[in-house]
């Protein structure tokens, strides 16, 4: 009978009822969060794996005909995204060792400050390339160091959208970064 519901709630969301994705996510996301958890040790990173997934799931509903069982579909998305968010993690931890170990200058000459401001030149431009509301979550998030639920109250938006937004322009940042200027995280690390 339950993965009767599951079944028949996944070809409602298909269809785009949100109360059967409700339903779903109701029934899934405090088991899913705690699988992520237990690979990437921080709570907040699994949380937003959790929306993340869900994200990827409702951007994708009309695709779903082919699940035969949400619950692992859910559960190898949950898995397939820690994989992911872990690599990208060491990458970027790669990339900032790089940076360390070239044992940059620590003094402040002219040519850095230009080059400094080059760069940062470079990530208003990128900022400046995001939609108004992302942009918006985005600089309230970096610059003014707000969290989520304090970004959400301000804009009176829900915090799964103020989520989805801060992970949508900021990797449209990292990618604006390192195709426009050869870094990726030296600046975005600033912020």
């Amino acid at each position: 009978m339950h993965d009767l519901s599951d079944t028949v709630l996944v070809q409602d969301i298909s269809n785009g009822c949100e109360n059967a994705f409700r339903k779903i996510y109701d029934r899934y996301h405090i088991q899913m969060f705690y699988i992520a958890k237990k690979y990437v040790k921080d709570s907040s990173l699994a949380e937003d794996v959790v929306q993340d997934i869900f994200v990827k799931v409702w951007e994708k509903r009309q695709k779903l005909d082919h699940v035969s069982s949400i619950k692992s579909y859910l559960f190898t998305m949950v898995r397939n995204h820690v994989l992911n968010t872990l690599r990208d993690r060491k990458s970027e931890l790669i990339s900032i060792s790089m940076v360390k170990e070239e044992k940059l200058p620590l003094n402040n000459s002219t040519e850095e400050k230009l080059q400094y401001r080059e760069y940062e030149a470079v990530l208003m431009r990128g900022i400046g390339e995001l939609s108004g509301r992302k942009r918006e979550v985005f600089e309230l998030r970096t610059k003014e160091g707000l969290t989520n639920l304090e970004v959400a109250e301000l804009l009176k938006i829900h915090v799964r959208t103020v989520k989805t937004h801060y992970y949508n322009s900021s990797k449209f940042i990292r990618t604006y970064l390192k195709n426009h200027a050869g870094i990726l995280l030296i600046l975005f690390a600033y912020l």
